[in-house]
């Protein structure tokens, strides 16, 4: 096991498949000595999709640079890896709301790079697993369907800085850059923004659709990743991970797009 430890703190991040780094946990050298010893800790130390990065005085590679100039290599830090692009981190209280907003900066992007007009979200759906919560025209004016708990810091998070209506001056679209954002930002498989483009090709371009929008697909697959997982240095990461677990939200949300 200290061999694993030794050739971790050898490897640079650049060097790590992404795969293998879905998450990060800044360790420091002193536990990650521990966990070799500590319950639990063989687990962490095999895990597949989650690298431990001991920092060191000097940075080395540009991604372990980037993490450094963001303030995201204090030891106990979990870092989550960005779906939309994986040389991205974000903390792990921070990362559920920052995926959802990506996203929806992304379509709305690609909006713009199709001509639209407007972006105009009608209506967002929230769920647990618990039930769900319809918000229509106003993000304070919810339909409950089933129970569902105060809603939490996620969503107060999301609903503070999602804009309800964008507005473009409108033109021609430009399929060639917004098939090349998708590529980007690995957003291919996402069958409502494929379509769009799809459907502004041609002599007959469409000119107003509705379609609904998962905010959560993509970022599930990494959130995922630490749902099982087990810390046992860090007592407050920890609980972050158990606090995390009963905050999963899933955002859907029904736009109306005019070209």
């Amino acid at each position: 096991m200290i061999k694993r430890i030794e050739r971790i703190e050898k490897m640079t991040l650049n060097e790590v498949p992404p795969k293998r780094r879905k998450a990060i946990l800044v360790i420091s050298e002193h536990e990650s000595d521990r966990l070799e010893y500590t319950p639990g800790g063989n687990e962490l130390l095999l895990s597949e999709q989650v690298h431990l990065l001991v920092p060191s005085y000097v940075t080395t590679g540009d991604l372990e640079e980037k993490l450094d100039s963001s303030g995201l290599l204090e030891p106990g830090s979990l870092l989550i890896q960005s779906p939309y692009d994986t040389s991205d981190y974000v903390i792990l209280n921070k990362a559920s709301s920052t995926f959802v907003l990506s996203k929806y900066l992304h379509f709305t992007t690609l909006c713009g790079l199709l001509g639209a007009r407007e972006v105009t979200v009608e209506q967002i759906e929230v769920k647990t697993l618990t039930g769900k919560q319809i918000f229509k025209g106003s993000l304070d004016s919810p339909y409950s369907d089933g129970k569902i708990e105060a809603i939490n810091r996620i969503f107060e998070e999301i609903r503070n800085n999602i804009k309800l209506q964008s507005k473009f001056d409108g033109g021609e679209p430009d399929l060639e850059k917004a098939e090349n954002h998708l590529r980007q930002y690995q957003l291919s498989n996402d069958i409502s923004m494929k379509s769009l483009i799809d459907q502004r090709k041609g002599k007959n371009p469409i000119k107003s659709r509705e379609l609904t929008l998962s905010l959560s697909e993509e970022s599930k697959r990494n959130l995922q990743v630490i749902t099982d997982i087990k810390v046992p240095v860090y007592a407050n990461l920890q609980a972050q991970i158990e606090q995390f677990r009963k905050e999963v939200y899933e955002f859907t949300l029904s736009i109306k797009v005019e070209f």
